[in-house]
């Protein structure tokens, strides 16, 4: 999971991976200088995805 941050550091989007990201600035024209992308989830391994459940 990926969030891109504006500069106000407000969470405009949230998408699957770094590639939805992407689309969601090019969608809103936004620069590369407009935004930042943030690992929203490090990594799950089976016990953490058993305990959510």
């Amino acid at each position: 999971m990926t969030g891109l941050y504006d500069n106000q550091g407000v969470l405009r989007f949230c998408g699957e991976d770094r590639g939805a990201c992407l689309a969601y600035a090019e969608l809103f024209g936004l620069r590369d200088d407009d935004y930042t992308l943030v690992s929203l989830v490090e990594s799950w391994d089976s016990d953490d995805q058993a305990a959510a459940a």
